[in-house]
């Protein structure tokens, strides 16, 4: 039971982490506490075993590194949004070109 929390806690930290520094920052707290039970549980057993607690501790570090970067991520980053106008002009251009390059086409089709 030690071995399989261990092993799950390390996964789901690693994946945490992972998810962290891409994009998709924000799923990354799912594993991250995933990983915080199963490294609980991990803990709790070697602690009544008198075995070592080195690998659960390094789990416990990437979450920490992963819950501190995912927060610091959501609260800090802006996504900004463009000028809507200015992309409506630029769609409508697009649009009126389209249509410009479509009436200058010469199509010949014969239906037999």
């Amino acid at each position: 039971m030690r071995k399989a929390t261990l092993i799950l806690a390390l996964i789901c930290s690693v994946f945490a982490i992972i998810l962290a520094i891409l994009p998709l920052y924000k799923l990354a707290f799912i594993p991250a506490i995933l990983a915080l039970v199963f490294g609980i549980i991990s803990f709790i057993k070697s602690r009544k075993n008198n075995q070592s607690t080195h690998v659960i501790q390094v789990a416990f570090l990437l979450v920490i590194i992963t819950l501190a970067l995912s927060t610091y991520k959501t609260l800090f980053t802006v996504q900004e949004i463009g000028d809507v106008e200015e992309l409506e002009q630029r769609d409508k251009e697009n649009e009126e070109k389209a249509l410009e390059e479509l009436e200058d086409l010469d199509l010949d089709i014969s239906i037999e």
